[in-house]
């Protein structure tokens, strides 16, 4: 079955490359009649990476240890499931997982090539094969996932897959990153091809809406994914460290974001083309860059793979794509020049403009905080790192404004707002957040930002709710219901996208609430001892043991009752696991979810008589409101998606 998975992989090389002279030549020479053997060629490549993929999957299914990589990152007793995750658990899959992914993509392209405008057709094809033709390359001759093990004879068991990732969580979240990252590469090809074929009006913007769209929303549920595995799997409390490679996939997900409100000034006011152009590069070169660095070796990371030699060559294509980029706008920037300009401050343009910057700052904060160990290393010869401190810093006062922002923005008019109509818009949202302010202020919370955030958050809330309330009195009907129902099927997307807006204040004061009103205790306590943290008591009721074939568990049996009344409130179980393979220790966190707050309860050892057992316990307020909100925003992005025509066929 190797040889399967390594002759597929070659072919796909092939046809890569044959598509990237094909659809060149047919862009170039304007020979249309070429476009076919492209879109062939594009076609091709997906079935031999589907075929390479299935391959692999059926080697750890099957348990064959003659392949390197599954005796790496597999074992006999591992489930089925982890199996499968394995795939992705090491550089050599997750490469072969994002190669085929993205050929996936590049196949939807091209089974609708012949409905974009037919100077866009051929570049596109072009550059989603070069993109291709770069991934099979590092792939075939660099992390070739199809090698066999270097010994005489074929190993009996495998090493097994990191314990860090043998949780359900990963087995969905990096597939998801990789949909975002390589899903952005559609709206980066019609891009360039756009800026090579010299059609550079707004038919490339409206083509790439949904694709934009998409890859946002499925590296939006990538993000939580990756941040709910670390809060039950890290055992520290929280779900967001300010990583080296979180940040890697929180970079492109900013400039996205950017992208998505800043297209709908071009397709409005024929304005911000050449900032367009750089915002989708940027947001392609930085899912380039978070490969770079989760595969170099030169952050340290828990997420990241082990050091390898493969970084420098996406450090080339990463700079062959901006100078392609930087060549080409300049030598189409005559025709890149907007008629329009925005007229005032006090606009709905302007305040999208703002919204970029303020996004594109809070980018390059986190890119300097990345980067900035590495920096240090060059030119002192000591690696310094900065932390959490460092990124709330400069980030909470940006996320903040952003927020604001995000009431202000959509109810602007556009070109010119009059300050009478603002007066009426904003006035009784701006007064219910100073009235929540005076009460947080009266019920004790007085420190300055988790106050403001609230304060804002309410602003927004109210602000929806106002605009909502405007909209449905201009509707026809009976009663309220019909009215709403009237007008939320008139206008779907633009009342899902108040939904998404929504669902980040949801997620914004979860998050508030989680980290500035968090209690963190650690203490032991014996068995039928107690222990009172927040409203609650705990007392350890047993301390025993759990083989498995995969791992021994130590397991710390704990009550948690309310102090109030004394009624049980969850019975806790958590584990130190030991795997056998490869002689790694975790820890298993048990947590109890409620509406109001998180138990979140950590063993950390025993000690030497065995009878007594050392806790971290966080209670974390608000929570469960951090998923509550991300999933209304998945399903306020999947609402604007439906209300569009998905993949809209144009005609020029």
């Amino acid at each position: 079955m190797n040889e399967i998975g390594q002759y597929s992989l070659s072919l796909a090389w092939g046809f890569a490359l044959l598509g990237v002279f094909a659809g060149f030549y047919s862009g170039y020479k304007e020979n249309y009649n070429i476009l076919a053997l492209s879109k062939r060629l594009t076609i091709s490549v997906f079935i031999c990476t589907l075929i390479s993929i299935l391959t692999l999957g059926y080697l750890f299914l099957t348990n064959d240890y003659s392949n390197q990589f599954v005796w790496q990152h597999s074992n006999s007793s591992m489930p089925p499931i982890y199996k499968i995750a394995a795939i992705w658990g090491g550089m050599d899959g997750s490469m072969l997982l994002w190669g085929f992914i993205l050929s996936f993509c590049n196949f939807l392209v091209a089974l609708r090539v012949y409905s974009y405008p037919k100077e866009l057709s051929p570049w596109v094809l072009a550059v989603l094969n070069f993109s291709m033709l770069f991934f099979l390359t590092v792939l075939l001759f660099m992390t070739n996932p199809f090698r066999y093990v270097l010994a005489e004879f074929v190993p009996p068991d495998g090493n097994g897959l990191n314990p860090l990732l043998q949780n359900p969580y990963m087995a969905a979240h990096p597939p998801m990153l990789y949909l975002g990252f390589t899903t952005f590469t559609v709206p980066y090809a019609f891009c360039l091809a756009a800026l090579f074929s010299n059609k550079l009006d707004n038919v490339w913007i409206i083509l790439t809406k949904n694709w934009s769209l998409l890859a946002w929303g499925f590296l939006t549920i990538g993000i939580v994914l990756g941040g709910h595995w670390a809060y039950i799997e890290l055992g520290w409390g929280g779900f967001w460290a300010w990583d080296p490679v979180e940040n890697s996939s929180f970079l492109p997900w900013l400039t996205a974001t950017a992208f998505i409100h800043s297209v709908m000034v071009q397709e409005r006011k024929n304005i911000l083309k050449v900032w367009n152009i750089w915002l989708v590069v940027l947001t392609y070169s930085l899912t380039i860059f978070g490969t770079f660095l989760t595969r170099s070796g030169i952050v340290q990371s828990v997420h990241a793979f082990a050091s390898t030699n493969v970084g420098w060559v996406f450090l080339v294509y990463l700079s062959i794509i901006l100078i392609v980029t930087l060549i080409l706008t300049i030598t189409r920037y005559k025709n890149l020049k907007s008629k329009n300009r925005i007229q005032s401050l006090l606009s709905r343009e302007a305040a999208f403009l703002f919204n970029n910057l303020i996004l594109l700052s809070i980018a390059f904060a986190t890119l300097w905080g990345v980067l900035f160990p590495v920096f240090s290393e060059y030119f002192t010869g000591i690696k310094q790192a900065v932390g959490i401190p460092f990124f709330n810093t400069i980030n909470v006062p940006l996320f903040l404004a952003l927020i604001f922002l995000m009431a202000m923005g959509p109810l602007i008019a556009w070109k010119k707002a009059n300050l009478k109509n603002l007066k009426k818009t904003f006035i009784k949202p701006f007064l219910v957040s100073l009235t929540v302010g005076i009460i947080l202020l009266w019920s004790g919370i007085n420190r300055f930002y988790p106050t403001l955030s609230y304060c804002l958050c309410s602003f927004v809330f109210f602000t929806l709710m106002t605009e909502l309330h405007r909209g449905v009195s201009t509707q026809k009907g009976s009663n309220s219901i019909e009215k709403t129902t009237k007008l939320l099927r008139k206008h779907k997307s633009r009342y899902a996208g108040y939904l998404v807006h929504a669902g980040v204040t949801v997620m914004v004061i979860a998050i508030t609430a989680s980290m500035a009103h968090k209690i963190e205790r650690e203490f032991s306590i014996g068995i039928g001892d107690e222990y009172q943290v927040g409203r609650f008591k705990l007392s350890l009721n047993s301390i025993t043991t759990n083989d498995t074939k995969n791992y021994s568990a130590l397991i710390a049996e704990t009550q948690v009752n309310a102090i109030k009344d004394n009624s049980k409130v969850a019975l806790l179980k958590p584990e130190l696991r030991h795997y056998f393979r490869n002689k790694e220790s975790t820890t298993e966190v048990a947590l109890k979810m409620g509406l109001k707050e998180d138990i979140y309860l950590v063993l950390a050892g025993l000690d030497d008589s065995g009878k007594r057992a050392s806790f971290k316990i966080f209670i974390n307020p608000l929570q469960i409101w951090l998923w509550i909100g991300a999933i209304i925003v998945v399903f306020g992005t999947l609402i604007v998606l439906l209300s569009r025509t998905i993949f809209r066929k144009i005609r020029v």
